[in-house]
């Protein structure tokens, strides 16, 4: 597996992990009853991908070549140009 490949790879399966672990955490805790199960149930997926990646990773496979601080910082910073988006775009939308 080429190194591009694997870095997609990896950036993928961090950002999904910790998507549905903040996204589990929030459903479960704000939810209603029948809400709460599925939030649960995005804890356990993104549980289960953080096991994947890590099982990968310590495997020895070609994962273990990709830092994991380089993955962080990745999608940390695509967060947080998201996030910067999503406040941009609502002041615009609250001031009009």
């Amino acid at each position: 597996m080429s190194a591009e490949m694997t870095l997609a790879l990896t950036l993928f399966t961090v950002g999904f992990a910790i998507v549905l672990l903040g996204m589990g955490a929030l459903v479960a805790y704000y939810g209603s009853k029948k809400t709460r199960y599925a939030g649960f149930g995005f804890i356990l997926l993104g549980a289960v991908a953080t096991w994947y990646w890590n099982s990968q990773s310590f495997a020895g496979g070609a994962w273990a070549e990709v830092a994991m601080l380089d993955s962080m910082l990745a999608v940390a910073g695509g967060f947080a140009g998201a996030i910067v988006g999503v406040i941009i775009f609502l002041v615009a939308i609250i001031k009009s």
